[in-house]
């Protein structure tokens, strides 16, 4: 894959407005930001996949994490050694994806429940060591029946100002080599109170077509559920 692949993103934004509409909307239903958007994601990833309404496809979705911050004593954010993890994965049947926009904040709930469960448990630290170990020794590419569908990461909200000095900060997006990936990563982080979605993935594993209407979706579906 490393040698045949490169690595395409497509990135939605929601203006502060909206980005406090859906802010609000989350206090109001007992989310987090990042739930909501999974569950977006969600409706949005089963639009492209082959199944029907009582197809057996089920989606399985999990959080990256960084053990860092859980290390005891904490390992510093200079130290750029690999330290990822993630929650165990979040399995959800086509047939149950949300419809409504109702059913969509009871998927944010129960995604939201499943992963303070998988990091209460202690889940993170685990699949960090597993992961650590299993890495090194897998030279074969990648099975897609072993992955998740797609993995989100969530940046949270960033300290940047708006301004520094003469200088106006416009936007700021992230980037991330794919090359190996055999799924496609989704991406949210807020600056200055704008909330950026970044999805991405390896081409021509995944179409460039594919990762945009990944994307275009999952932003549709998170505006139904503060437009609504």
């Amino acid at each position: 894959m490393a040698n045949h692949c490169h690595t395409e993103a497509a990135y939605g934004i929601l203006n502060k407005e909206d980005t406090h509409k859906l802010l609000e909307k989350c206090h109001q239903m007992g989310v987090t930001v990042t739930s909501a958007v999974s569950s977006a994601l969600m409706c949005a990833t089963s639009t492209l996949i082959n199944g029907h309404a009582n197809s057996t496809t089920v989606l399985n979705f999990s959080i990256s994490a960084d053990t860092r911050k859980r290390c005891v004593p904490p390992v510093p954010n200079h130290d750029l050694s690999v330290h990822t993890s993630a929650t165990m994965m979040f399995t959800l049947p086509i047939r149950d994806v949300p419809t409504t926009t109702e059913s969509m904040w009871h998927l944010a709930q129960a995604f939201g429940r499943h992963v303070k469960v998988s990091i209460n448990a202690g889940h993170v630290l685990a699949l960090g060591m597993i992961l650590g170990r299993i890495y090194p020794k897998v030279m074969n590419p990648p099975n897609p029946a072993d992955l998740a569908t797609c993995i989100i990461t969530s940046w949270g909200i960033l300290p940047f100002r708006e301004c520094y000095r003469r200088w106006k900060l416009a936007a700021m997006v992230r980037c991330m080599n794919m090359v190996r990936g055999g799924m496609p990563l989704t991406s949210t982080q807020t600056v200055n109170g704008v909330l950026t979605i970044m999805c991405l993935g390896p081409i021509p594993v995944f179409s460039l077509n594919t990762i945009e209407k990944l994307c275009d979706v999952t932003m549709h579906s998170l505006r139904k559920t503060f437009q609504d």
